[in-house]
């Protein structure tokens, strides 16, 4: 008998996560029967989409949906998917503008699995299954998990994440982790050969475990210190000098503790690690639009040594300089212009 799947799909969903998961998930044990083999299909899962009313409307990505279900009338399934959402990376939901969040929370944990794609980790967060435990999102939500939801184990450096493979909570990170996401689904319930065929189908690529590569180590987090935002802007402009806590500190004229403090509510980072942060952006912008060296590079944003700089980064982002360049750099994207 299939895997029942509800996939919510409320308004503030994203088209691109409901859909591919959707299709990647009624697929398995389908498509390749129908392209390839020739054999009888067998489905893996029972797919449907649950919302808050059943008329339709737009979702986050501005894209029309019509849940087959709504959360009052819903059928209990085994696996509740949570795609991403187009929510603010800077406050916590409200649960009275967010219904989904008290159907999930009614959820019976001991028959249903409750998992996520990108941003839908959220609403995990919310409900307190994901404290005490690794978890993953969209790393331009790291800050809004340090504020509200400091229990959960943040691995924004991961594609998914999960503690135990047959029951608990699975996050992945990032827009189009709602891949990594079906690919664990289908491999765990349907087998790895189930797995291998929706890859090879879906030409879904194997990006590996790390989200770092793909994310800026700095975001803008609104806040109104008006002392660490002239601090944020002096440091942007000579984050590359030596001892540059030291001469960003004296200028604010606050107590060396104070400014630490001050700037970590501020910004989420220390001082030392939001500096670190800088450097390790700057070079990337470097490695992706210039053709500079290596050595270069690490000199430019202050690191002379250049095997230091050299590990620095790839333990940072995941991928050594001259990968990130591969990546990343001019020559991938020039023969598009």
């Amino acid at each position: 008998m299939p895997v029942s799947v509800h996939i919510v799909a409320s308004p503030e969903t994203s088209a691109s996560s409901v859909f591919g998961l959707y299709d990647t998930l009624v697929a398995a044990g389908r498509d390749w029967e129908h392209l390839v083999s020739g054999d009888e299909p067998e489905p893996v899962f029972k797919v449907s989409l649950i919302g808050p009313e059943i008329e339709g409307y737009r979702c986050g990505s501005g894209v029309w949906i019509a849940p087959d279900q709504i959360f009052d009338d819903a059928d209990d399934a085994d696996i509740v998917v949570v795609p991403g959402l187009t929510i603010s990376p800077h406050d916590r939901p409200n649960p009275e503008q967010h219904p989904c969040l008290t159907w999930l929370a009614n959820r019976d944990l001991s028959k249903t699995r409750i998992v996520s794609a990108c941003t839908g980790a959220v609403y995990l967060a919310e409900l307190g299954i994901l404290d005490g435990v690794e978890a993953t999102t969209h790393w331009a939500w790291e800050g809004l998990f340090q504020r509200f939801y400091p229990k959960v184990r943040l691995r924004t450096d991961r594609g998914l994440c999960f503690a135990d493979a047959s029951r608990g909570p699975v996050t992945s990170g990032g827009t189009t982790g709602w891949q990594e996401l079906a690919t664990f689904l289908i491999a765990h319930y349907g087998g790895t050969q189930r797995a291998v065929r929706a890859a090879k189908i879906w030409l879904m690529a194997n990006r590996g475990e790390l989200q770092s590569p793909f994310s800026s180590m700095i975001t803008t987090t609104p806040h109104a210190d008006a002392v660490i935002a002239q601090a944020q802007v002096w440091i942007a402009q000579n984050y590359a000098i030596d001892n540059p806590v030291a001469d960003m500190t004296k200028r604010s004229g606050l107590p060396p503790t104070t400014f630490a403090r001050r700037f970590r509510k501020a910004t989420s980072k220390s001082p030392q690690d939001y500096i670190l942060a800088l450097r390790i952006e700057e070079a990337r912008q470097l490695l992706e639009t210039t053709e500079c060296s290596v050595a270069e590079v690490g000199e430019a944003v202050g690191y002379v040594d250049t095997p230091s700089f050299r590990r620095l980064f790839k333990r940072k982002t995941g991928l050594t300089p001259v990968e990130h360049r591969k990546m990343f750099g001019q020559s991938r994207f020039a023969k598009f212009s």
